[in-house]
């Protein structure tokens, strides 16, 4: 009988030693085989790079007249009154834009003086020659880092507008000199 009980496979897992024995050994491959498996060696290095700062270019630029560029006052039909105006650009490169701000359109000085606006640096280009009235946004075009322009400003009353109604009369306006960013 003792020969039928080592012969049964179900004798052996009764074995309380000899299933502990299994268990134990089992427990142990999987530790190894973890350890083995899973074991590596993970460098890192860190390193800085320092004083990395970004910063956008600067826009500027600089009016030679920051005031009145043509003294209007007392002005009467027939008159010519001029001014210049140098404009650097102190900034990196840029589009100049030349805009007429806050003038009064109903004013009827407005309508009758004559404004021609010329640059004179180069060989002369009109870029702006009517009535105050219709005066607004005048492209200048692209100007360069450190580059210079001069224009003229010609205001003309003319003659045959001798109208009584516009003595007394008066009319300004801002002239807005703008740098606009280009790539």
């Amino acid at each position: 009988m003792a020969a039928a009980a080592e012969s049964d496979p179900r004798g052996l897992l009764r074995d309380r030693r000899l299933l502990g024995l299994l268990i134990t050994g089992g427990v142990m491959l999987l530790v190894a085989a973890a350890v083995i498996g899973f074991s590596g060696a993970y460098f890192t290095s860190t390193s800085d790079s320092p004083g990395n700062e970004l910063a956008a270019a600067t826009m500027g630029l600089d009016l030679a007249v920051t005031g009145q560029i043509v003294d209007g006052d007392g002005m009467v039909p027939g008159d010519v009154r001029t001014g210049d105006q140098t404009v650097t650009n102190t900034g990196h490169r840029g589009h100049l834009v030349l805009e007429a701000q806050d003038l009064d359109e109903a004013q009827p000085l407005s309508k009758v003086l004559q404004i021609r606006i010329e640059r004179t640096d180069s060989a002369p280009v009109v870029v702006y020659d009517g009535t105050l009235d219709h005066l607004a946004s005048l492209d200048l075009g692209t100007i360069e880092a450190d580059e210079s322009r001069d224009y003229t400003f010609t205001v003309t009353w003319p003659q045959h507008q001798d109208s009584p109604t516009l003595a007394g009369d008066t009319t300004s306006l801002v002239f807005d000199w703008q740098l606009e960013s280009i790539s």
